[in-house]
């Protein structure tokens, strides 16, 4: 691949529903190469703030959901949309971070960044893998029931990656965006 159709694919990827992330979700290799690609991001001090957990049982994640959605006032009609989000597209990645807000050195919001940037290279790594995802959030990544399985002391969920292989090769494209809005020049 060279670089212009490299530049194409980073202007054009967009997101896809769960509804066109069919099997064979990534295998853990491939998981793995997205998360060494996570880690060449740029991390002041290198110092690691995320990760990415997979989600195997993803019917005891599910029970989680509900579970979460339940104690947060939910009524069982709603408990059980949420459980179903747990279970959405072909393969599911939480997204998990801890941020050192009394580090000195590295203030929080370079730490968010580097963070950001993690996921970023996870996200195409897996793209140019070949397949599909969405990163989404909600209510569900702050309930205790779904966090105290994934997170250890300190960490915090920040979002979902739902993945798998494409069902629907005619996603509809990103608009484009007149780049030159988001550019400044000082001189």
């Amino acid at each position: 691949m060279d670089t212009d159709q490299f530049l194409k694919i980073l202007q054009n990827r967009s997101s896809a529903a769960p509804k066109y992330l069919g099997d064979p979700p990534p295998n853990e290799e491939q998981l793995l190469e997205a998360v060494k690609c996570g880690l060449a991001a740029p991390d002041h001090k290198s110092l690691r703030p995320c990760r990415i957990v997979l989600i195997k049982n993803r019917a005891k994640m599910a029970d989680f959901f509900e579970a979460g959605a339940l104690n947060a006032g939910a009524d069982q009609k709603e408990a059980e949309r949420a459980r179903t989000k747990a279970l959405k597209g072909a393969g599911l990645l939480a997204f998990v971070v801890k941020i050192d807000i009394n580090n000195e050195e590295v203030p929080a919001y370079e730490q968010w960044l580097a963070c950001g940037a993690f996921l970023m290279n996870v996200v195409t790594a897996l793209e140019l893998q070949g397949f599909g995802l969405k990163v989404v959030t909600g209510s569900n990544v702050r309930w205790p029931e779904v966090t105290k399985p994934l997170c250890r002391p300190g960490e915090t969920l920040a979002c979902w990656i739902i993945v798998g292989t494409l069902t629907d090769a005619r996603l509809k494209p990103k608009e484009p965006v007149d780049a030159s809005h988001y550019l400044s020049v000082f001189e």
